[in-house]
C-alpha cells in the first residue's frame, strides 16, 4: 500500500532529490563559472595548448585498464559466495555498468550490474553487496594513497584560513589535502573491515523483504588486503590516465609530478563519491581536481586536463560498453533484479570514479 502524499514517507526522498538537485545546479554553476574565468584568462595572456590526439586516447585506454584491476576485486567478492561467476562475466558487468552513475536519482550501477551478472549465475542481492564492498574499499585506497602522497608532496600553496584552528591560521594545501584523505581513509576502512560490514550490511539487509543472511559473501581479512592492492592498482593507472590527458594538451609535462597527479585523482573521486549531489560526481570531482593539480602542472593546464580527463573517460566507457554489450549473454529480465533494486533503495549510495 502506497504511503498517503502527506506522509514523511511519501515526501521525503522527492524532497531529499530536489534538495540534492538545487545543490548540484549550485555546483554546476560555480565550476562553470571557474572555468570560464580560467579559459577566459588563457585566451587573454596568449598561450596555447598543444593538442596530441595519441596522448588523449592513451589517457581512455589507461583508465579502462584501470578500472579492470576494480572490476577483478568485484569478481572476487563474488567467489567469496555461494554464486560465484567468471572473470570475463564479472568484468562484463563491471564496466557496461559504470554507464549507470551518469543516471542522476538512483544508484543505477547496482541494479545494471546485478542485471549484467546474473544470467551468469550470480545472486541479484549478493551481486548488489559485493557492488558495494568494491566500491567503498575502492574509496578506502583511494584516501590512503591520497592521504600517503600529499604528506610527502613537498611545497604547495599556503591557504588563509578564515578562523585560527587550533592555533594554526595558516596552512599548506598539500598539508590540508593529507589531512582530509586521512580522515576519509580512516573511516572507510572501519566501514570496509569485515567485521563491522558483516554487521552494518546485515543489518541493512533486514529491511529488504526476501533477503537472507546467505547473500552476503563470505569476507576475510585476506580478501579486504587483495581488494586494497588491486584497487591501488587501480588508482595509479587513474593517475596516468590523468598524466597521459595532460601530454595531450600540452606535449611536454615533468614525469616527476605523477605521484601528486595520481593523488589528487584519488582525493578528487573520494570528494565526489562522499559529496554525492550530482551523478558520477560531476561537478564536485573537477572542482577538487582541479585545485589539487593546480601546484604539479598550473593553474590553466589543471583546469584543461580536468575537462579533458571527464570527456576522455566518458568517451571511454561508451566504447567499451559498445564492445562488450554484444559479448555476452542476454540481461536479466526485471523480475529478476528486483532484489537489487530495493536493496538499492534502502542503502542509498552514488558510485565511482
Amino acid at each position: 500500500m502506497n504511503p498517503p502524499p502527506d506522509s514523511p514517507v511519501g515526501w521525503r526522498k522527492p524532497a531529499i532529490r530536489a534538495v540534492k538537485a538545487a545543490i548540484a545546479v549550485l555546483i554546476f554553476w560555480g565550476v562553470g563559472r571557474h572555468v570560464v574565468r580560467t579559459w577566459n584568462d588563457l585566451g587573454n595572456s596568449g598561450t596555447t595548448l598543444e593538442i596530441h590526439p595519441v596522448w588523449l586516447i592513451a589517457s581512455g585506454l589507461i583508465y579502462i585498464i584501470g578500472l579492470t584491476f576494480c572490476g577483478a576485486f568485484y569478481g572476487d567478492v563474488l567467489r567469496s559466495s555461494p554464486s560465484p561467476i567468471s572473470r570475463f562475466a564479472a568484468q562484463r558487468a563491471y564496466l557496461i555498468s559504470h554507464l549507470g552513475k551518469y543516471v542522476p536519482g538512483k544508484a543505477v550501477v547496482v541494479v545494471m550490474r546485478a542485471a549484467l551478472s546474473t544470467p551468469y549465475g550470480a545472486r541479484a542481492s549478493t551481486s548488489a553487496v559485493a557492488t558495494f564492498y568494491e566500491t567503498l574499499v575502492m574509496m578506502a585506497s583511494g584516501a590512503l594513497i591520497a592521504a600517503v602522497v600529499f604528506a610527502m608532496g613537498g611545497d604547495s600553496p599556503v591557504l588563509t584560513l578564515d578562523r585560527t584552528i587550533l592555533g594554526v591560521r595558516e596552512i599548506r594545501a598539500f598539508v590540508l589535502f593529507a589531512l582530509l584523505a586521512a580522515g576519509l581513509a580512516a573511516a572507510f576502512l572501519v566501514v570496509v573491515a569485515p567485521p563491522v560490514f558483516h554487521r552494518v550490511a546485515g543489518t541493512l539487509l533486514r529491511k529488504v523483504p526476501g533477503v537472507s543472511a546467505d547473500a552476503m559473501p563470505t569476507l576475510s581479512w585476506g580478501l579486504l588486503g587483495l581488494g586494497l592492492i588491486r584497487t591501488a592498482g587501480s588508482w595509479v593507472l587513474l593517475g596516468l590516465s590523468q598524466f597521459a590527458a595532460a601530454r595531450g594538451l600540452a606535449g611536454q609535462v615533468d614525469p616527476s609530478v605523477i605521484p601528486v597527479v595520481t593523488a589528487s585523482v584519488a582525493l578528487a573521486t573520494v570528494a565526489g563519491f562522499v559529496v554525492a549531489v550530482a551523478p558520477g560526481g560531476l561537478g564536485v570531482r573537477e572542482s577538487v581536481l582541479m585545485y589539487a593539480l593546480g601546484p604539479a602542472l598550473g593553474t590553466r593546464l589543471a583546469v584543461a586536463a580536468a575537462l579533458a580527463l571527464r570527456l576522455s573517460w566518458v568517451a571511454a566507457e561508451l566504447l567499451a560498453a559498445a564492445v562488450l554489450v554484444p559479448m555476452g549473454k542476454k540481461s536479466a529480465a526485471p523480475e529478476r533484479v528486483r532484489t537489487a533494486e530495493a536493496i538499492q533503495e534502502n542503502i542509498p549510495m552514488t558510485e565511482a570514479p
